[in-house]
């Protein structure tokens, strides 16, 4: 569902199908990108609230759209990915400092 909403809705982003979601516990991260196994992991020993989920979920679908995309920085957190960023920032009504 979030791949149809803007700005995911105009980037290359892969079929669900081919996504894996994973919850994992790891309380020093909110969540990861695994290019390997094209999985997105969200944490549930750092992200406790739905809004904390959605955030995280969104940024770790920009690192997957610019993997996608095929940049070879997809795993920082660049001007590339702040442009993203900033997008759904503004849209959704984030906090845009936040990363």
């Amino acid at each position: 569902m979030a791949c149809q909403m803007a700005p995911f809705n105009t980037l290359p982003m892969p079929k669900s199908s081919k996504v894996r979601f994973k919850v994992i516990k790891d309380p020093t991260i909110y969540g990861c990108f695994d290019e390997h196994e094209m999985e997105i992991q969200i944490s549930s020993g750092s992200c406790g609230y739905f809004t904390t989920i959605f955030q995280t979920l969104l940024h770790e679908m920009v690192h997957l759209a610019l993997y996608v995309r095929g940049d070879d920085d997809f795993h920082e957190h660049g001007p590339k990915f702040l442009r993203i960023k900033d997008v759904y920032s503004e849209l959704y009504n984030f906090d845009p400092k936040a990363i």
